[in-house]
């Protein structure tokens, strides 16, 4: 199956998780891109407008897992406004994964997961599952992360 990984990442931490979902992909024998979603301005903190600079196509894949860190209590800017603006995801599986700083799923984690599930959901995607992973607490971090990759991994 072509899997496409699509990642936005300020920090470095939801790339970290996307790359081991990547290897365990493709050890198990499927075709898998991760692809990075870029932009400039929108920082937390500072405000501005966001523009995005890398828009990665989904029509190359047979299924996506849309990452993308917890900021301000909601998904972070720019993976909404490029879930807003992709094709159809038709006949797609989708998974997801948030990372996040505060423990209490009402902090943030569970409104980002949903935000993406409706956006994926308005453009005809499969909704599959969906992990958070938490970077506070290294030993919860390494627990979760281990989680997330089973799971997601398991849908394909």
């Amino acid at each position: 199956m072509k899997i496409g990984i699509i990642v936005f990442s300020r920090t470095g931490h939801t790339l970290s998780v996307a790359e081991k979902l990547r290897d365990t992909l493709a050890a198990a024998g499927h075709e898998v891109r991760l692809e990075r979603v870029t932009a400039e301005g929108g920082d937390p903190g500072k405000g501005g407008a966001v523009r995005l600079t890398g828009t990665p196509a989904v029509e190359p894949y047979d299924a996506c897992v849309f990452a993308s860190p917890v900021e301000g209590f909601s998904l972070a800017q720019p993976m909404k406004l490029y879930l807003k603006q992709i094709g159809s995801l038709k006949g797609k599986k989708t998974g997801f994964f948030v990372t996040r700083h505060l423990t209490p799923k009402w902090m943030g984690g569970s409104r980002s997961i949903a935000q993406m599930e409706n956006a994926c959901r308005e453009k005809g995607a499969e909704i599959g599952k969906f992990g958070m992973i938490t970077w506070k607490d290294e030993e919860l971090r390494e627990r979760q992360t281990t989680e997330t990759v089973a799971l997601l991994s398991g849908m394909f």
